[in-house]
């Protein structure tokens, strides 16, 4: 039931705790317990955390899987500091999903490479959703600007597709000028369902695990 990669990071929260914390999972014995990392805090808040990880309270974790955010409520079961500080949970009965909507959508700066009417131009990801994203374009003398609503568009990112020639298509649906840059918002065209997955992975780490 517990599909989690050793290793893989845990947002948890405590109660008593206001923040969210921080772990990694370590491994399970099913049906018994659920073991993680003790949560990683400053120096400064460590007390409120000790103060905290008693038999009984309360704990929900959540993970990513395969771009969606799993997640489950249990209580700890016990605290061990030696040989390494680990927290034994109570094994949940149930995993719940939490999938994004489609209109979800975050911040993000990444550098892109737009392509239009045979000609490239490099600008910046603003934003981004399964359903679109919002990209900043300078003006500049080789670079004038020239966007029209319903214009069809390609870009290049590399960083956030992984593939430096995957090119993700997409139609103009608002352009606003401010004289020293072009702002574009842009609806996805059929961008394949790897794209798709891609998209989905980092807004959920976005959303999730940096509070976007």
């Amino acid at each position: 039931m517990l599909e989690i990669e050793v290793g893989g990071k845990l947002m948890m929260e405590l109660t008593g705790i206001p923040d969210k914390l921080h772990s990694f999972f370590v491994g399970y014995v099913k049906k018994r317990v659920v073991i993680t990392m003790i949560p990683f805090v400053p120096d400064v808040n460590r007390p409120t955390l000790l103060e905290n990880l008693y038999k009984g309270n309360s704990v929900t974790a959540r993970f990513i899987r395969q771009g969606t955010v799993l997640g489950f409520s249990t209580t700890v079961a016990h605290v061990a500091f030696t040989p390494i500080p680990l927290l034994f949970l109570e094994y949940p009965n149930t995993i719940e999903s939490y999938n994004l909507r489609k209109d979800n959508r975050v911040v993000c700066l990444f550098p892109i490479t737009v392509v239009l009417n045979g000609g490239e131009q490099f600008g910046g990801l603003s934003d981004i959703s399964k359903a679109g994203c919002g990209i900043v374009i300078p003006i500049k003398d080789d670079q004038p600007g020239d966007f029209t609503i319903d214009d069809v568009i390609h870009f290049r990112c590399p960083l956030l597709f992984g593939d430096p020639q995957a090119e993700v298509p997409g139609k103009i649906k608002r352009v606003d000028k401010n004289g020293t840059k072009v702002e574009l918002g842009v609806k996805f065209n059929d961008i394949g369902d790897d794209l798709v997955r891609r998209i989905s992975e980092y807004i959920e780490q976005t959303r999730y695990f940096m509070d976007a």
